[in-house]
C-alpha cells in the first residue's frame, strides 16, 4: 500500500481509494483477491460481490481480458473529526471479454463503463471500505 494511503487524512483517503481500484484491476486480471479482501469490511456487500465476480472469472480454467479500472476524479466532503467519510468516485472500467478453458468465448462481453460510485470508508488503524455502490 502506498505510504500516503496509510494516512488518516483527505489525501490519504484519496490515495487509498485509488489503491483499492488498482487492486480490483489486479483481481480482474488474475482472479487473486487476497490483497483486495484486506481493504474492506465483511459488511461491505458490494465489495464481496465484486471480489466474487473476479474469482468466478477464473474458475475451472476460465479467464477474463480487460476490466481495468481508472479513477480520474474523487470528490469528498472531508470532516476531520468524523470516523466515516463519503466520497464520490468517477470509475471508468474497460470492457471485459470472458473465455472458457478451451479458449472459446464464455459469457457475453461486458461493455466499458464510466460511472460514479459512492465509497464510504473508515479509518481505525487503516482505511477500510465499509460500503460502496454505483450512483444511478
Amino acid at each position: 500500500m502506498p505510504e500516503l494511503a496509510k494516512e488518516n487524512s483527505k489525501a490519504g483517503l484519496e490515495a487509498f481509494i485509488r489503491y483499492y481500484y488498482e487492486l480490483k484491476s489486479h483481481a480482474n486480471e488474475t482472479g487473486d483477491v487476497a490483497a483486495l479482501a484486506t481493504l474492506s469490511t465483511p459488511e461491505c456487500i458490494v465489495c464481496s460481490h465484486m471480489m466474487e465476480a473476479s474469482i468466478q472469472g477464473y474458475k475451472t480454467g476460465r479467464w477474463m481480458v480487460g476490466g481495468t479500472f481508472q479513477v480520474p476524479a474523487i470528490e469528498m466532503d472531508w470532516q476531520p473529526d468524523e470516523a466515516s467519510h463519503l466520497s464520490r468516485v468517477q470509475v471508468i472500467q474497460d470492457a471485459i471479454s470472458y473465455f472458457n478453458s478451451d479458449g472459446s468465448q464464455g459469457r457475453p462481453a461486458d461493455i466499458a463503463t464510466n460511472d460514479v460510485f459512492v465509497v464510504v470508508a473508515q479509518f481505525q488503524t487503516t482505511w477500510k471500505v465499509v460500503d460502496t455502490g454505483v450512483v444511478r
